[in-house]
């Protein structure tokens, strides 16, 4: 970290710490233990990932702080320490008192659709119901007088707290809230009684301080987390899936019965904008080129299934790669948890449900037959594990384009496990689908990185050996971090689909690559100028769209291809004089 920063850094935490009295004496306290930590108001920077020994601190909302810092000699667990900095917790006392005025006063009318809803209730009453004192007040004498109270008297010092913490716990995820709002975490797990962890996104897993004690402790925490996202759990249904306010998908499984470490949790966070592809190029998952490919790909509606391990990554890129849809596409997305963004106005969301009973419970199965009568023009699955795959794949075969994630770590598996049970789809049918996407996780040098490991086309299928025959179009090499083009000039999806369906001759084939090298070029300038936003980037592919669609309109199906190389040649040429974006 540069010299600058730190001086920057030391000024914004002396003004935080006048300003936060009790992050003032949180910094003093561990100023003996592992020095002066580096205040980062700005946010973390990539170069942070090969920091060894780091002590830093950041904002993650007003008066919330975080702390991540390795201790002297390290941790039993191996782990470096995420800390939560809060304001101090107001008095047991007056915080009982607020609750049962609370009580008091809220009636069957206050009914709260969602937790930004509770917490506006909450703030109303509690206006309504405190009186401010300058001078300190004893909340046990009230509490033990049982004096009937018209208004709480709280000392002026105590009543901003004394809002944060009824608020974080009344109307937010309690101890887990300040988490939800660090925008830096993938992972929030706990795997049983002991501390919650986290996966950072520059620091990567981390023990945080939060620590439940008991098996009866985290149950209780459980049931009243189930209870407030609306699905109870219980001994008859101890696992539940569910999607936070924020987006983000949590996973409960209560009790002993089914986890012989007793009740656990996870929670995935995503975004509320989701990451763009421009991101993606930045991050290295894959290059402006693949990128490139997967625009001509969706945009003649070709078929794909993203697919790689488990925190690969796969919904992320769907996510990306879903603003390449024509924008006046209609696009159907069908999930278990909702995950799936589309920036699209024609969009339908649909959700299962589960209810415990056959009758009443609406599968992926029933949403993706529902689905084919909606007339879309692309289907989004958000992840295909069963019978619906049979579904997709005949979606497929009457010209409906689906877009999916899959777990499989190669081709070879994702064709043994789509022609297995539940799946069960022919290997006959799998040439319906055009092209398969392979994402995985790995270490470099220390630091977990996201790769594109491969983009292949599936070229049919082999009834001599019984086998899918593709082609990888894209390879990524793991010992130079480096993507691999071997499809150019011998791309089937790209000469014998695309450019065969727009009137390119075989004479002319080099204007489908051409076109990808324009395209590539357009998504490495936007990358170039920063712009990551996710809408954005769509607003941008918007217009390049509405340019060539004018210009192709005007011009003979002979000279269209011409005509889309010199739309996307002015659209480079403005952007690198920074007139195409406004």
């Amino acid at each position: 970290m540069s010299k600058q920063l730190n001086v920057e850094g030391i000024n914004e935490l002396n003004y935080m710490v006048k300003k936060y009295s009790y992050l003032g004496r949180y910094v003093a306290d561990v100023l003996k233990v592992v020095g002066p930590p580096t205040y980062l108001p700005k946010g973390l920077g990539s170069g942070l990932k090969k920091v060894v020994n780091v002590n830093v601190i950041y904002p993650v909302d007003e008066g919330i702080f975080v702390h991540i810092y390795m201790p002297p000699g390290g941790t039993p667990s191996g782990y470096r320490k995420y800390v939560i900095v809060e304001p101090p917790k107001p008095a047991k006392e007056l915080f009982t008192i607020a609750e049962e005025k609370l009580a008091e006063v809220l009636s069957e009318k206050d009914v709260a659709e969602d937790l930004e809803q509770r917490k506006k209730i909450l703030l109303k009453y509690l206006e309504k119901l405190v009186d401010i004192s300058d001078a300190p007040v004893n909340y046990g004498e009230l509490l033990t007088k049982k004096v009937k109270l018209k208004r709480i008297p709280v000392w002026r010092g105590d009543y901003n707290n004394l809002v944060y913490y009824l608020i974080r716990d009344k109307a937010g995820l309690k101890v887990l809230e300040p988490l939800l709002k660090d925008q830096y975490l993938e992972d929030i797990y706990c795997n049983g009684v002991g501390f919650v962890y986290t996966v950072h996104k520059v620091f990567g897993p981390l023990e945080t301080n939060i620590y439940f004690s008991s098996d009866e402790e985290l149950d209780r925490f459980i049931i009243e987390l189930s209870e407030r996202i609306g699905k109870p759990v219980s001994h008859a249904r101890p696992i539940v899936d569910a999607t936070l306010p924020d987006g983000s998908r949590i996973n409960l499984v209560f009790g002993t019965d089914v986890s012989l470490r007793g009740s656990n949790f996870t929670i995935r966070k995503f975004s509320k904008v989701p990451i763009s592809i421009t991101e993606i190029i930045n991050y290295g998952t894959m290059n402006e080129y693949m990128a490139a490919y997967l625009w001509m790909l969706l945009l003649e509606g070709m078929s794909g299934f993203v697919s790689g391990e488990t925190a690969s990554g796969k919904t992320t890129t769907l996510n990306a790669i879903i603003s390449f849809i024509r924008p006046t596409a209609k696009i159907v997305s069908i999930e278990d948890t909702s995950e799936i963004q589309a920036p699209h106005e024609n969009w339908t969301r649909e959700l299962t449900r589960d209810t415990g009973s056959v009758e009443t419970s609406i599968t992926l199965f029933d949403l993706l037959k529902a689905a084919l009568r909606q007339r879309p023009n692309y289907i989004i699955v958000g992840e295909i594990r069963g019978a619906e795959g049979n579904v997709a794949f005949q979606a497929m075969q009457t010209g409906h384009p689906v877009l999916a994630t899959f777990h499989a770590g190669s081709v070879e598996r994702l064709v043994q496990r789509i022609s297995s049970p539940p799946i069960n789809v022919p290997k006959t049918q799998l040439d319906n689908l055009n092209f398969i996407l392979i994402q995985s996780a790995a270490y470099k040098e220390g630091i977990l990185i996201r790769r594109v490991i491969s983009i292949n086309e599936v070229i049919g299928y082999d009834p001599r050996s019984d086998s899918v025959i593709y082609v990888p179009i894209f390879t990524w090499d793991p010992v130079k971090d480096f993507f691999t083009f071997r499809g150019r000039g011998t791309s089937y999806l790209l000469e014998q689909r695309i450019a065969l369906s727009r009137g390119i001759s075989r004479r002319n084939m080099g204007l489908i690559y051409e076109e990808l090298d324009l395209r590539a070029k357009i998504l490495r300038e936007l990358v170039n100028k920063k712009v990551f936003n996710y809408f954005d980037v769509f607003k941008t592919v918007v217009k390049v769209y509405n340019l060539i669609d004018s210009r192709l309109k005007a011009t003979s199906k002979e000279e269209g291809p011409q005509a889309v190389i010199q739309v996307l040649n002015d659209v480079l040429t403005k952007l690198r004089k920074n007139e195409f974006i406004k």
